[in-house]
């Protein structure tokens, strides 16, 4: 199996079921296990996000639509944010997350992720990392969604945001690049005017897909093509193509990636689009 793998003899698309076969404690020790650029990427482009758009800011909402069992894409939110809701799908996720938000002592540790971004890239002292997370977990609200439903998150969460997150998470839902122009522009549809879009994607040739695992369960997440981004985010959401940056990072450019992941990421694309200011 090849990263870039042809849909017209992929392995099978995900199961509608599949994510009851997702084990999230496994999922964490092969991902989570160790700090590396592969989590450090993300965090940097989050943190130069909210520093540069929202300084002096405290009042925005949040949303971190897919957020897994993992809570620490939030750190650099904190800061700047009234509220921050975590949506879903996958009721073991949650659970795990839950672990977390509550500070069970049988819970993920997300410790190395915050110290990066709070002494790191921020430059504050080894204290404020306890207390970043602290600050995350009294904002933070954990749902459910489903991006398949009309509406895609649970009641009272609908939104409207200043900011929303995904991550490598409707790629995995979606089949085709229909499919997956619909789940963005429910996902836009959530913003207020002149909101944020920020997304982590797949990055391929159009009609193939990017095989991964967690333990011996394998799972498919459908590859984006920079074009094809730019065609939903302008024709299916409305956003204008100023207002839409895509940033590619390659893996030759990651100093260590996952081991289960080594074969088939080729490159990733982090999105920033702006909701036009007036409807």
């Amino acid at each position: 199996e090849t990263f870039a793998t042809k849909m017209s003899s992929p392995p099978p698309l995900n199961d509608p079921n599949c994510h009851f076969e997702f084990n999230p404690w496994t999922y964490l020790e092969e991902y989570y296990g160790s700090l590396t650029s592969w989590h450090r990427s993300p965090l940097k482009h989050l943190h130069e996000f909210f520093t540069s758009h929202f300084n002096g800011r405290t009042d925005l909402k949040f949303l971190n639509f897919g957020c897994g069992p993992v809570v620490a894409f939030e750190a650099s939110v904190a800061p700047f944010a009234q509220q921050i809701v975590l949506a879903e799908y996958a009721e073991q996720n949650r659970t795990v997350a839950k672990l977390w938000l509550d500070r069970a002592t049988n819970g993920p540790d997300f410790t190395a992720l915050y110290k990066y971004v709070v002494q790191e890239l921020e430059g504050k002292g080894p204290e404020e990392v306890a207390k970043r997370q602290d600050d995350v977990r009294a904002l933070a609200t954990l749902c459910r969604c489903d991006i398949f439903q009309e509406t895609p998150i649970e009641k009272g969460h609908e939104g409207p945001y200043d900011v929303i997150y995904t991550a490598s998470t409707i790629e995995m839902a979606c089949t085709n690049p229909e499919e997956y122009g619909t789940a963005v522009s429910k996902l836009s549809a959530m913003l207020k005017p002149g909101g944020w879009l920020l997304m982590n994607v797949s990055m391929g040739e159009a009609g193939t897909v990017n095989v991964c695992h967690v333990g011996q369960t394998r799972f498919v997440e459908l590859n984006i093509s920079v074009e094809e981004m730019y065609a939903i985010l302008q024709q299916r959401c409305g956003f204008e193509r100023e207002n839409i940056t895509v940033i590619p990072q390659t893996a030759d450019k990651m100093d260590a990636i996952p081991i289960l992941l080594q074969e088939h990421i080729d490159e990733m694309m982090y999105v920033i689009a702006q909701r036009k200011q007036t409807a």
